[in-house]
């Protein structure tokens, strides 16, 4: 039996972590075995089971460690000290960029979080405390523009969901159509394309 803080325990742990997040994030928890995931990782069947006992403890495993990385696709920090229009057109600029780099986790945290609603629960706990801080001070700098007469009165609720619903809408309609050939360099030139729009679609709203 191998000893679990051994570097070579480690090392195949966290091979098999790498492999089951590619197997649950192309296959979803129906479709993915835990003899793929095994395989993909390099290791016996038998090992895995060893350090993660079932499927279902290594999926909640991968899944709550993709809900912690949706406060980033979802929240954004606003302190720099930039114009207020700025500030909003960076953040839609980066979120989409990490959305591009994370492109299939929206699509499994929905997916999932449909097959089995119980584990909404693990995406809302991931978010909850940091959204506050986050619709308060974006709160505290939407009033001063409003008051400034740069803006318009928006709810801060709302400007988040819609830069949220505009940026993940491009991956997931990537997602549904992820048979169909595209070149890579189209690709980039139709995301670069969407991210512009998008810009400008949140910015013309806010302005008055």
């Amino acid at each position: 039996m191998e000893c679990p803080m051994c570097p070579k325990s480690i090392n195949n742990q966290q091979l098999i972590l790498e492999a089951a997040e590619a197997e649950f994030l192309e296959k979803g928890y129906e479709k993915a075995r835990t003899t793929e995931i095994a395989k993909r990782a390099g290791v016996n069947h038998a090992m895995l089971h060893y350090y993660f006992q079932s499927k279902e403890k290594l999926f909640h495993r991968i899944f709550e460690d993709k809900a912690k990385m949706m406060h980033q696709l979802l929240l954004f920090n606003l302190h720099e000290d930039l114009p207020f229009l700025e500030k909003i057109q960076k953040h839609i600029e980066q979120h989409f960029d990490f959305m591009a780099e994370n492109n299939k986790i929206p699509g499994f945290i929905i997916l999932e979080t449909l097959r089995n609603p119980s584990l909404r629960d693990i995406v809302t706990h991931s978010i909850q405390d940091k959204i506050k801080d986050v619709l308060v001070k974006l709160k505290k700098d939407m009033d001063k523009e409003v008051k400034k007469g740069t803006i318009r009165c928006v709810d801060p609720h709302d400007l988040i969901f819609s830069i949220v619903s505009l940026n993940s809408f491009c991956f997931l309609n990537h997602q549904a159509l992820s048979g169909v050939a595209v070149e890579e360099d189209d690709r980039k030139k139709m995301l670069e394309k969407r991210k512009k729009m998008n810009v400008e679609i949140i910015i013309n709203w806010l302005r008055i």
